[in-house]
């Protein structure tokens, strides 16, 4: 449902179930799952690229992720691929190089649930 909220001489509505996260996770560099919410399987597919599995599946693959590392170089991500069963993440970090790495990361997914 929605509720409005009142702010700055506005009234908004917003959707709450569009506005919630559809998935979240806290994972370790080998693919363990610290903690985590709608995910039922990780693999791991080599160093820091990573396939996750949703418990509910997203409606459509045009959902939004958000990757956030555990490093101290600069660290990039790709989410290489997404379906609505499952996405995928690889981990970069630069020092010198760009080189696949594994570390502790953090991912939500936004969108709609099928």
């Amino acid at each position: 449902g929605s509720i409005a909220v009142t702010g700055e001489g506005n009234s908004t509505t917003t959707n709450l179930q569009q506005g919630l996260l559809k998935s979240w996770a806290r994972s370790e560099a080998d693919t363990s799952l610290l903690d985590s919410l709608n995910l039922s399987s990780n693999t791991d597919n080599g160093t820091g690229d990573y396939t996750f599995g949703f418990t509910n599946a997203m409606a459509n693959t045009s959902y939004s992720i958000v990757t956030l590392g555990n490093y101290a170089s600069i660290t990039s991500f790709d989410n290489a691929e997404q379906a609505t069963g499952s996405y995928n993440i690889r981990i970069f970090t630069r020092t010198d190089s760009l080189t696949n790495d594994d570390t502790k990361v953090t991912h939500m997914v936004s969108g709609d649930l099928a």
